[in-house]
């Protein structure tokens, strides 16, 4: 049984990484760090080879994407960073890449994209195939600094009794993205058994769900006003709305209704969704 959850999830992270633009195969991958945590973003968890090509480096570490890499600086312009040409998947000086900024190829932990290149030339193609601006490393970093505010914005809730949250341990990693769940206790899903599984958003939560095929009375999410734990099944979700999570488009919950209509109209949700409306072709198009 062990044997065939662990083929199952190597399975699912396998569809994952093949569905999205960031990830290369680990061959083509250079990675600086080494030892337990030679795969992992430090600043957030993830995993460095899914999105390698938002990649940079810094220190002896390596991020994920320039958004790990602003809030590890907390915005000081690194001197000796270097991030991944997006064609040659090379490592190369920030200060002689020309960036893509606010293309329609999805990012990696922000809603405005960028993508690196060693070549103008090749920037210019990509802009010209995907949109976006080209600009140096100083301007791409000063978009991130203006964006991170903006970044998983919600409203700040009250405190609220252990119980009435899902607790997540301060190790936990959501199993199909790598990311450390307790660092974004506002967007926690989980799935209960003898073994508990954490997410950080409902929408990695439904990709293991459907691959696993697990019953959905097990599975629960957090109120995005309350951050009240709610089973998945009873909550309301808002898909296509202007707020993004840790992982960008999400399905983002609620207690009711009305809260879920409420927010849609402020935040330009394209629908409501019941739990049952969920579709696993829904859930690998966000």
């Amino acid at each position: 049984m062990m044997l065939r959850a662990v083929l199952i999830l190597f399975f699912l992270l396998n569809i994952s990484y093949a569905q999205m633009f960031q990830t290369v195969p680990e061959a083509n991958a250079t990675l600086i760090q080494s030892g337990n945590d030679k795969y992992s973003c430090p600043n957030c968890g993830m995993h460095l080879v899914k999105f390698y090509k938002t990649s940079h480096t810094h220190a002896n570490h390596q991020y994920c994407s320039i958004h790990c890499l602003y809030e590890a600086t907390q915005g000081i312009i690194p001197e000796d960073a270097k991030v991944v040409d997006t064609i040659t998947l090379e490592l190369i000086d920030v200060k002689k890449a020309f960036y893509v900024v606010g293309s329609k190829v999805r990012g990696t932990m922000t809603r405005t994209s960028s993508y690196a290149f060693g070549s103008e030339k090749d920037a210019q193609t990509f802009a010209t195939d995907n949109g976006g601006q080209i600009m140096n490393f100083e301007q791409t970093y000063a978009v991130a600094a203006e964006d991170f505010p903006k970044d998983f914005a919600k409203p700040t809730s009250s405190k609220l009794a252990p119980s009435a949250k899902i607790e997540v341990p301060q190790d936990a990693k959501c199993p199909v993205c790598g990311m450390f769940v307790a660092k974004y206790p506002q967007w926690v899903a989980m799935i209960a058994g003898e073994k508990a599984f954490y997410f950080d958003g409902v929408k990695d939560m439904m990709k293991f769900y459907f691959a696993q095929k697990i019953a959905s009375d097990k599975l629960f999410v957090s109120d995005y006003y309350k951050l009240l734990k709610l089973e998945a099944t009873k909550a309301f979700y808002v898909k296509g709305s202007n707020v993004y999570g840790p992982m960008g488009s999400e399905l983002i919950p609620f207690a009711t209704q009305e809260e879920a209509l409420s927010f849609a109209r402020d935040h330009d949700g394209q629908k409501v969704l019941t739990f049952e409306e969920i579709t696993e072709m829904m859930v690998k198009n966000l």
